[in-house]
């Protein structure tokens, strides 16, 4: 008896259980980090803390901004949290859509995509990762400007 019989699906991709998997734990972790930021998140933000590869290179490392950012959203300003790096809310977003069809695929005979494109959410969020990386310092090193 085929699994579309008993009424579960599966996915085109083989990666998709596994990252369904850990965005559980990675779901645990980030709601457990809104109510820590909500209310300690200045701290976080303005500890001073450096970033080594700025000290050794004097520009921006692919995470950079990525607390501030991460603060950001929490707090709801959304085109801030873009600006100071966009790898975070593409990372957030993605995870939701993410999660949820998974979930509609597991649990429902017809809603949710099968082919969810794991692979290629992951390429894309790595491409604005070091997009955005680059954009940063050419900003930086042409003009002298920072989004930080």
């Amino acid at each position: 008896m085929s699994k579309e019989k008993l009424g579960k699906r599966e996915f085109n991709d083989d990666l998709t259980e596994i990252w369904f998997k850990l965005g559980i734990v990675f779901g645990v972790f980030l709601i457990a980090m809104v109510p820590i930021f909500y209310i300690f998140g200045t701290l976080l933000t303005e500890s001073g803390i450096d970033c080594a590869f700025q000290v050794v290179t004097h520009l921006y490392c692919p995470g950079c901004g990525g607390t501030r950012s991460f603060y950001q959203l929490v707090h709801g300003h959304i085109f801030k949290s873009i600006i100071l790096n966009p790898f975070v809310p593409y990372t957030v977003i993605d995870y939701i859509v993410f999660m949820i069809n998974t979930i509609l695929v597991k649990t429902t005979k017809k809603a949710g995509f099968e082919g969810f494109p794991v692979t290629i959410t992951i390429y894309v969020g790595l491409g604005i990762l070091f997009g955005s990386w680059i954009i940063r310092n050419i900003i930086y090193l042409v003009f002298g400007l920072t989004c930080l």
